[in-house]
C-alpha cells in the first residue's frame, strides 16, 4: 500500500514538527474521510481515501470524530475491521454518538475503517431467507424497511442473507436502531450463510430493519 505524508518543518532544524494540526494525505481515490484524534475536530487529524487497518499504526491513539467528503464508510471499533462496526455516510460525525445512533452500544471511538466501494442507492437488491444457508421461506427487496415485521415478515430473526447487488446495512431493531451489520455484495461473494458472518461480534441473528447505503 503507498502513501504520501506531508510534514511541517521549522525554519531553525531539520527535525519535523509534531503532527498536531498538520493533516497526511493518502493515496488519491474516489473516496474521502478525515479522521480527528480528539472529539469535535480537536487534535490531530489525517485524511484518506483509502482502507486503513489500524489508525494507531498511523501516530493515532484513537479516532474520536470524523469528517466523510466522498463515501460511504464503514468504521470499527477494533484495529484489522473487528468488533461492532458502523456505518459513515457523507456528513459530519463531531462525537461517538453521530455514528453510533441509536445503537445503544457505546462505542467512544474508532480504531480502523474502509471504504464500502460496492454500494449503489439506485440498484440495491437484497434477499433475505428464513433458515440458514439460504433455505426456507425467502423474500426479496430493493428498498428501504424500517420496520420488517410491518411488511411481511413474520419473525424477528433472518438466519441468512444474499446481497444481490449494492450495500446494505441491517439493525437489530425495527427504525434502524441497535447493532449494525454491513452487508456487501462484494464481500462474501454477498453471500452471508449465517448470523455468524453478518460480523466479527454479531451476537444474534435478529433482524428487524434495513437499509440501502447512501453513497
Amino acid at each position: 500500500v503507498h502513501f504520501l505524508c506531508f510534514y511541517s518543518y521549522r525554519r531553525r532544524s531539520l527535525e519535523p514538527a509534531k503532527m498536531t494540526t498538520q493533516p497526511m494525505v493518502e493515496q488519491m481515490g474516489q473516496w474521502k474521510i478525515t479522521v480527528w484524534e480528539e472529539e469535535n475536530f480537536q487534535g490531530k487529524r489525517c485524511e484518506f481515501m483509502m482502507e486503513c487497518q489500524n489508525i494507531m499504526e498511523r501516530g493515532f491513539h484513537k479516532i474520536r470524530s470524523i469528517k466523510v467528503e466522498n463515501g460511504p464508510w464503514v468504521g470499527y471499533e477494533y484495529p484489522e475491521y473487528q468488533g461492532q462496526q458502523f456505518i459513515l455516510e457523507k456528513g459530519d460525525y463531531p462525537r461517538w454518538e453521530a455514528w453510533s445512533g441509536n445503537s445503544g452500544y457505546r462505542t467512544e471511538h474508532l480504531l480502523s475503517f474502509r471504504p464500502i466501494r460496492c454500494a449503489n442507492h439506485s440498484d440495491s437488491k437484497v434477499t433475505l431467507y428464513e433458515c440458514e444457508d439460504f433455505q426456507g421461506r425467502k423474500f426479496e427487496m430493493c428498498d428501504d424497511y424500517p420496520s420488517l415485521q410491518a411488511m411481511g415478515w413474520c419473525s424477528k430473526e433472518v438466519p441468512s442473507i444474499k446481497v444481490n447487488s449494492g450495500a446494505w446495512v441491517a439493525y437489530q431493531y425495527p427504525g434502524y436502531r441497535g447493532y449494525q451489520y454491513i452487508l456487501e455484495r462484494d464481500r462474501h461473494n454477498g453471500e452471508y450463510r449465517n448470523y455468524n458472518e453478518y460480523s466479527t461480534q454479531a451476537h444474534t441473528n435478529q433482524i428487524q430493519s434495513i437499509r440501502r447505503i447512501q453513497h
